[in-house]
């Protein structure tokens, strides 16, 4: 019974305070870092999603998807959607895996879709690890239309 009232208190007492915690929070206030993702493309309020207009004419229509980071050249951004595209035996992702921040901690991503994506709303997600070890992520929703 010694035992487990020990082991009870040691849990107590070892959890009341997270020391990572705090140091983490401490290179968040001193980390200018952060992250937005948008789009040019016009933008619905009401399904808050961006529009993106499929061109029959292409096999694929695509856009160029923006990330700001204010972080400063060289970090690495991750990027991904939720849904494929199935090419023959192989699953194609409809945003490009990564792109690179240029020196003012601006980044920019690739987007594509196929006809099968017609009234779709697609979730975009971007995503990087800062310095201090930070974790940033934002997303973002496309809606493919054919108003033709």
């Amino acid at each position: 019974m010694y035992r487990l009232f020990l082991l009870v208190g040691v849990l107590l007492i070892g959890c009341s305070e997270n020391p990572m915690g705090s140091y983490r929070e401490n290179y968040i206030e001193d980390s200018d870092c952060g992250l937005d993702i948008s789009s040019t493309l016009p933008y619905d309020e009401i399904d808050k999603s961006y529009q993106l207009e499929f061109n029959a004419d292409l096999a694929q229509t695509y856009t160029r998807l923006d990330a700001s980071t204010n972080c400063g050249l060289s970090q690495r951004l991750m990027w991904d959607a939720n849904y494929q595209y199935r090419i023959n035996d192989e699953w194609v992702n409809l945003v490009n895996p990564s792109s690179m921040t240029d020196e003012d901690g601006n980044g920019h991503v690739m987007f594509a879709v196929w006809e099968n994506f017609i009234g779709y709303r697609i979730t975009v997600i971007c995503g990087y690890t800062d310095d201090y070890g930070n974790h940033f992520v934002d997303s973002l929703h496309v809606r493919v239309v054919d108003n033709e």
